[in-house]
Order: structure tokens, then sequence, then C-alpha cells
């Protein structure tokens, strides 16, 4: 056999080789993946946070030792969501919050509904509804429909009202709320609150099922997410070990050029990340002070800023959350105490809206610019083709994923054509 012909058998079954065993690498990952899925979250959110706390780390402008810089940043990051969520946990409503609640959207989603058709006066409408009702009519009725509340929860509701589980029995006025929604007589309500407080003196059966079931549900939860500190703790520690295990595998003439490729695209997505981040804290504040300045109460303004901030990492839906949550919000409220003294209950709809657009302004004038930079330099159109897209094909992953993959995508193509012609491959 000539040289020639042995040299191309060997590059026959170089390819061969390199194409069975990297078909069977991504057989085995994609199956260990697929095993491990469990425990995929908290190893991304690990792996995350540790690529945000980096720069931290990796600061040179002290003395301090790495693995102390690490166990004080997890020590502060621990504390911070824990205290973040115990926060956002008591801010939310409990059970009889809960059931107020919804007995209070029903009922003033009735009245404004009626208010706005003209039929709480006559009862025959006003030309809006003459004009519009077939239409509203029925979709009036199915939220009413989702509002409605089931059997257990209307004993429930009972259960409070007369004073159940050491709490402080629900106002009267939500009652009154309460028998408008059912349309049902007193007397008849009475008679279901009686039985419902008989039912509660009566012992509670699988308590200990419940308890039992709970504690291993909390083992499961606790072994699942104990890789979340070590994936922290070990990335922070890598000294470089993981980039430098792929790029041996780059040939030696594009060494320099994948170099290059992954030193733009760590540069350019750690900065897109860190400025998204401030910006949604800054988004988030800014809407938890404008809703708490117009009257909400301090746990409901700080609960929908929180979500519109975090919703806010993802195009056009943070602002448009806030304002759909908020929006409903002021439709429900009574008890309003609002720090500007131009607002009211007639006038609070219009500063909820006023306050999300003041937030998306500052946003896209001041926060975006400043903490963003030129991260992004996307044009819109590709980010709305980018996020919904994302999300037809991918789902939720989609939507979140999609900025981040447009920026890597846009990097990478960048230096790679660039980086062709400088190191005249091409």
């Amino acid at each position: 056999m000539s040289p020639a012909e042995s040299a191309g058998s060997r590059k026959v079954r170089r390819i061969l080789i390199y194409t069975g065993a990297s078909v069977v690498f991504f057989a085995a990952l994609i199956g260990v993946l697929h095993g491990i899925q469990p425990m995929l979250l908290p190893l991304v959110l690990g792996t995350f946070l540790a690529y945000l706390c980096k720069p931290l780390v990796n600061y040179r402008g002290t003395k301090i030792k790495k693995y102390l810089r690490i166990s004080v940043i997890f020590t502060m990051l621990g504390s911070t969501i824990y205290l973040g969520g115990r926060l956002i946990k008591e801010s939310l409503p409990n059970e009889k919050e809960k059931l107020e609640l919804k007995v209070r959207m029903q009922y003033r989603l009735n009245e404004r509904f009626d208010g706005l058709m003209g039929l709480s006066h006559n009862g025959k409408g006003n030309l809006f509804f003459k004009t519009f009702g077939n239409e509203l009519v029925p979709l009036h009725a199915k939220v009413n429909d989702v509002l409605k509340m089931s059997d257990d929860e209307k004993k429930l509701f009972l259960l409070y009202y007369a004073g159940y589980n050491d709490e402080e029995p629900i106002q009267e006025r939500y009652y009154q709320y309460y028998l408008t929604n059912n349309k049902i007589a007193k007397s008849e309500a009475e008679k279901v609150r009686h039985s419902a407080q008989s039912a509660s003196t009566a012992p509670a059966e699988g308590a200990k099922v419940e308890e039992g079931s709970q504690l291993s549900h909390l083992m499961h939860i606790a072994t699942t997410w104990l890789i979340f500190p070590l994936a922290f703790m070990f990335i922070l520690l890598d000294k470089g070990q993981i980039i430098h295990f792929f790029m041996r595998t780059v040939p030696n003439r594009y060494f320099e050029l994948a170099y290059t490729v992954v030193e733009n695209v760590d540069e350019a997505l750690g900065r897109y990340i860190r400025g998204t981040i401030i910006e949604c804290l800054l988004v988030g504040l800014t809407l938890i002070i404008g809703f708490y300045l117009s009257g909400m109460d301090f746990k409901i303004a700080l609960v929908i800023g929180l979500v519109g901030g975090i919703t806010n990492a993802i195009p056009f839906v943070g602002t448009f959350i806030a304002c759909i949550v908020g929006a409903a919000y002021s439709l429900i409220a009574e008890d309003i105490h609002p720090l500007l003294p131009f607002i009211n209950h007639d006038s609070l709809l219009l500063a909820v809206l006023a306050v999300v657009m003041i937030t998306h302004l500052l946003d896209n004038a001041i926060y975006q610019p400043l903490v963003v930079g030129s991260a992004v330099d996307i044009h819109p159109l590709a980010v709305v083709l980018g996020v919904f897209g994302g999300s037809m094909m991918f789902g939720f992953a989609g939507l979140i994923f999609a900025i981040p993959s447009i920026v890597v995508i846009k990097v990478v193509t960048e230096t790679l054509f660039s980086g062709l012609k400088d190191y005249r491959i091409i």
C-alpha cells in the first residue's frame, strides 16, 4: 500500500472513530441528563450564581485568600436568599386572606361590571351594554365561574368568619360580599356555618400520615438541592480546568481563534447577565415605591413589584405583568392610604398605570443604557422574533434563554468571521 493510500485509510478510520465516539458521548450525556433531571435546576442555579460571583472571587485588590472570599460570599448569598424568601413568604396572603381576596375580587368585579353597563340603576343597561353586552356578558360569566368558591372553600370561609384557627374573624362586610356572591339567604348560610363549626371539632384523621409524608418530601428536597452549594463552591474554586479541558480538543491551528471566541462570549454574557439582574432590581424597586406611594398596602406593593422586577428579565413581560396585576388589584382595593393627596379609590387605577408607564420609561431611558450598556446591541425586531420564536419552540425556557442565546450567537459569529480573516484561515 502506497503512503498516500495509507494516509487516506488512516484519515477515514480517524473520522469513523471520532464520529462513533461523539455519538456514544452525546447519547450517554442525554441519558445522564434524563436520569438526573430533578437535579438539573439546582445544578444550573448553582453554576449561574457562581458565574455571577466569579469577578468578586477573582478580584486581586485584596489579600484575603480565595477560599475565604468564597466562604464569605456563600454565607452572604445564603443569608440573602433566606431573608428574601422569608420576607416574600410573610408578604404572601395566608389561607384566610386568600379567601377574603377571592370574595372581594368577585364582588368588586360584579359591582364594577354593573356600574359600567348601567345595570345597577334600572337593570336595563345603558348604551354601552346594548352595544357590547352580547360579547362582554359571556366573558363576565366565565370570570365569575373562575372566581366562584368551591364547597370546601365556602365551609372554610364560614369557619374563619366564626373565628377559626385563632385568627381574627372575617369582617362583616366580607361576609355580606360572600352572601351577595353566592345569592343565598342569610339563614341558609347560618345553617352551613353551624354545621361547619361542628365539623371543625371532630378529630383530624391521618395527621400522622400527612406529617410523615411531609418529612419524606422535605428529605427528598434537601437531597436534591444538595448539589446547589456543591456546584457553587467547586465552580468558584475552579482555576480554568473546565475551559482547558475543552480547549485541548481544539487543533493548534484554531487554538487562538477558539480562545478569543470563548473570552469574548464570557465577557459579553457576563456583562449582560449582571446588568440584567441590576436592571431587574431597579425596576422592581421603582414599582414597589410607586405602588406604595399610590396607596397600596406594602405587602401587596412588594409582591407585585417583585414579580414585575423578576419577570422584567424577559423582554416585554415584566411591565405587562405588573400592569395587569396592579390594575386588577386597584379594581378591588378598599382600604388605601395614598401618600400622594390627589389619589383616591376612583383614581387608583390611573395611578397604577402611571407608575407602570414611568417605570417602563425609566427602564428604557436610564436603567438599560446605564447598567446593561452595549452588551445587548441587538435590533428590536431580532429581540421580538427571538422571544416569540423561543417561546414557540421551547416554551417558558425559550422565553428566558432567548436573549442570552442571541447574545452568544451574535458574539460567536462576529468574533469567528473577523478572526478567520485576522488569522488568515480564510
